[in-house]
């Protein structure tokens, strides 16, 4: 499938970084490194690294490649068609937010080199900060779930103050939270923890970040992980496709019946307002600051795309879709647990409509 939006380099970026995936990932090896301790191979990450994809879209003067965002969200978009499971998105997306707010060269630097990371910013905001008058702050809140805490090596603390003026982030390490930090079962292959801040104190290295900063930071972030949905409905609409023409009912593949054609159609239609939407917020992320409800709409997207297309595969494939024998289960998982990490819906939907028709932000139209 190709992408008429991409420039002829991220066309071969994309094609490149499929190529890599696919010399190694099929359903066997995604079962097994479900089922591994560490969840991924040590080296495998160190490839990733060495190919720069860490530090894809990161300045020259971290030892980035000053790549943009949309070339990080392509490599993101084909992490999510493989359905693979490593700290490569959490490491990228906490890239990502760090170097929009600026100020946290260190990290970045570490994050360039191969470092991995995680960025603790709760999508409802439930999490906020209170300043404890020494200059640091008190952090309240339930706890929230974070990927791939314990495998970082430096930890984004992404949050608002509370009163909602301003914003602060704090950086921190995962032996300085490990009394803290409680592993849980996962719906994906993805690894999570529980982390309760409540109590936490903590002194910023970035403070009194605007909101509509640290929006926007966390907009560039959360466009990472909208690709890589994306991606997971390329994947799941391509295979689904080949199922119907290659599953014999009645004398005829089941693609001839109409149904199931209805069915592929649906699917593609949800997979374009998933893709262009995300491509566009993608371009728009890397021009123009105030173009942060795009963004919103993108992750809203992409999230109900994935959702309903692996539902439909599902049905097009059969009982089998949702085996571990088949790969179509491992974006089945993906598809819920992703969608879920991006907050609740209504917050979603809320965000959106006070965005784009109470304050009319951006030019989307």
């Amino acid at each position: 499938m190709i992408d008429i939006d991409l420039t002829d380099d991220e066309a071969l970026l994309a094609k490149t970084v499929r190529s890599w995936f696919a010399d190694f990932v099929d359903n066997s090896y995604l079962n097994a490194q479900r089922d591994s301790a560490d969840g991924y191979e040590a080296a495998r990450w160190e490839q990733m690294c060495a190919l720069g994809w860490t530090g894809i879209n990161l300045p020259g003067r971290v030892g980035g490649a000053d790549g943009t965002l949309a070339e990080a969200g392509l490599v993101a978009r084909e992490y999510g068609r493989a359905a693979f499971a490593s700290p490569l998105l959490a490491t990228m997306r906490t890239a990502t937010a760090l170097d929009t707010l600026g100020g946290c060269d260190p990290v970045l630097s570490r994050i360039a080199a191969g470092g991995r990371a995680a960025l603790v910013a709760p999508a409802d905001r439930t999490v906020h900060a209170a300043p404890a008058g020494d200059g640091t702050y008190r952090l309240a809140g339930p706890p929230t779930v974070v990927e791939w805490l314990t495998q970082a090596a430096d930890v984004a603390l992404l949050l608002p103050v509370a009163g909602g003026e301003t914003w602060i982030c704090a950086l921190t390490s995962p032996g300085e939270l490990a009394d803290r930090t409680v592993a849980v079962p996962s719906v994906d292959n993805e690894r999570v923890f529980r982390l309760d801040l409540d109590g936490l104190r903590v002194t910023p290295a970035l403070d009194g970040i605007a909101p509509r900063a640290a929006a926007y930071a966390l907009a560039r972030a959360n466009l990472l992980r909208a690709s890589a949905m994306v991606g997971g409905c390329e994947a799941v609409l391509e295979m689904s496709t080949r199922y119907a023409m290659e599953r014999v009912q009645f004398g005829q593949p089941i693609g001839a019946f109409q149904a199931v054609r209805h069915h592929l159609g649906r699917m593609v239609i949800a997979l374009d307002a998933a893709r262009l939407t995300c491509n566009e917020a993608l371009t728009r992320a890397d021009r123009d600051v105030d173009e942060t409800a795009i963004a919103a709409v993108a992750l809203f997207a992409a999230g109900r795309s994935y959702v309903e297309i692996v539902l439909t595969a599902a049905q097009i494939h059969g009982g089998v879709g949702t085996t571990t024998e088949h790969v179509l289960h491992h974006h089945y998982l993906r598809a819920k647990a992703m969608q879920l990490r991006a907050g609740k819906r209504a917050n979603r939907l809320r965000e959106i409509h006070q965005a784009l028709v109470v304050r009319r932000e951006g030019s989307l139209w």
